[in-house]
């Protein structure tokens, strides 16, 4: 376990602060009512992109959304340094989200369309989206004639909202809520004992991750199965904590791993949790263990250990997907592919360049785009393990020590370099990485500027719903870049008023 230690962060722990009543009310109306807002905006907005013609109807539409994202990120902000509410502010302003369609994204309509096919009994791995009926129909067109790419765990949980609906499109869709706030709940159990773990302030934990707006409009009003992922992939983390640190390691690598098999048949990258889980076995084992080989920082130990996490949690990913035979399916090529569509990730965008002003086709592109993500992202998690992992030193020398490092640090950096390098880029795909983040220690600047980019990424994915990102990630960066050059406002961005 972490030693207490804050050399950079000289304020008062918020633990000991009492609730400003007034503010209170304040960010509790403001929430809730700019979630209201937010509900009619979505209603009122079904499809992205510029409507062909400007009506004064869609002008109040897009007007009422606009009005009540801000409404959300100054309650948020403003609520920072209220102790103690978080579990009230979150329901606050999530209540209203549970009436709204799938918000800043039709991934809702996707989820419940493979939920559709697999609950009639047929592969959602061989039937396109689109064959949905009418729920096909409300997939996002890039989808429409793919297959899903999903996972066998989340398929099942999709078709099961889908079957307790009757099959009814608007109950379908509106149920693919349910895993969305189950994993809302896992989360906000889970990041305050990942804080507590590595003697962070828990309360400032949950607001930055948890309470932000970027993770109620995503993960509760888009019912991204990111959501859930993210709150296995972090039991996974506490439930090995927990056993490691009651003296009961090689259960915490065995349980670990079930659970990290389970985050990842909901979405692959609930699999990298894995990292987390050895490390912090490892690290803990070796730090209050004696000279034995059990206990020892040498490679054999550490490789042990990865074997020992890694059997249960490809038995138990392997055991799902064997469900009716439905396997890797998500691997085949009528999957979409996220490197045919715009995103916000570097890989994708210079694809689409070269696709538009260098006339290259796409299907000459995906293979090598794949191939370079994978090679970068395979190096920038060697890296974060070299900087932040448990390295055992090389030889027998009796005066060699290695490096145990930072489990939760490592866990961080390996999410962020997935995120970053991966073919595609989505803004909720940051609820992991800003989870991790939330639970380790930080600089105050640090923090202000991660407080800065939850408000940034969270306009970006409003913008997004009407433009591409080549004009609304130039507009952000360049509006966040303003916005730090100058103290006042930066200091109300980064909730230090």
């Amino acid at each position: 376990m972490t030693t207490a230690t804050r050399p950079h962060d000289s304020q008062p722990a918020l633990s000991h602060a009492r609730p400003d009543r007034r503010r209170f009310v304040e960010v509790i109306v403001m929430g809730f009512v700019g979630s209201v807002m937010m509900v009619v905006w979505g209603w009122g907005s079904p499809d992205a992109g510029m409507p062909e013609q400007v009506r004064l109807s869609g002008v109040a539409v897009a007007a009422s959304g606009v009005v009540g994202l801000s409404a959300m990120i100054i309650a948020w902000l403003r609520s920072r340094k209220l102790v103690g509410v978080r579990l009230l502010t979150v329901v606050a302003w999530s209540v209203p989200l549970l009436a709204a369609p799938p918000l800043l994204s039709q991934d809702g309509w996707a989820y419940a369309a493979q939920g559709w096919v697999l609950a009639q009994g047929m592969d959602p791995y061989t039937v396109p989206q689109g064959m949905a009926g009418v729920l096909g129909q409300a997939v996002d067109t890039p989808w429409r004639g793919t297959t899903a790419v999903y996972p066998p765990g989340s398929l099942w949980i999709q078709a099961a909202m889908v079957t307790i609906a009757h099959a009814d499109p608007l109950w379908s869709v509106l149920l693919m809520r349910v895993p969305a706030l189950v994993g809302a709940a896992l989360m906000f159990w889970a990041v305050p004992q990942l804080a507590r773990y590595a003697d962070v302030d828990s309360d400032r934990a949950l607001w930055l991750a948890v309470c932000c707006p970027l993770t109620i409009l995503c993960v509760i009003g888009g019912m991204h199965n990111d959501g859930l992922q993210v709150g296995v992939s972090l039991v996974a983390l506490v439930v090995t904590i927990r056993l490691t640190l009651s003296g009961r390691g090689w259960l915490g690598l065995v349980a670990g791993g079930v659970i990290v098999g389970l985050a990842g048949t909901v979405k692959q990258p609930g699999v990298l949790a894995g990292v987390g889980v050895v490390a912090l076995v490892h690290v803990n084992a070796v730090r209050h263990g004696s000279h034995r080989w059990p206990t020892r920082h040498c490679w054999s130990a550490l490789c042990v250990r990865t074997a020992a996490a890694a059997v249960p949690a490809l038995a138990v990913f392997g055991g799902i997907s064997a469900i009716r035979g439905l396997g890797l399916g998500w691997l085949n090529s009528t999957a979409g592919n996220p490197v045919s569509v715009t995103s916000d990730s570097p890989i994708a965008l210079v694809v689409q360049v070269l696709r538009g002003s260098g006339g290259i086709p796409l299907d000459q592109m995906v293979g090598p785009a794949t191939a370079i993500s994978l090679v970068l992202t395979i190096a920038a998690m060697v890296w974060c393990w070299g900087r932040w992992g448990p390295v055992p030193p090389v030889g027998r020398r009796n005066d060699a020590v290695g490096q145990l490092g930072s489990p939760l640090r490592l866990q961080a950096g390996v999410i962020i370099a997935f995120v970053v390098f991966g073919a595609s880029l989505q803004p909720w795909y940051l609820i992991g990485a800003l989870a991790m983040v939330a639970s380790v220690q930080l600089r105050r600047t640090h923090r202000d500027v991660i407080t800065a980019g939850v408000v940034a990424v969270v306009i970006l994915t409003y913008l997004q719903w009407y433009w591409s990102p080549y004009v609304c990630l130039p507009l952000v960066i360049v509006g966040y870049l303003i916005v730090w050059k100058i103290p006042k406002a930066r200091a109300f961005v980064t909730a230090a008023r």
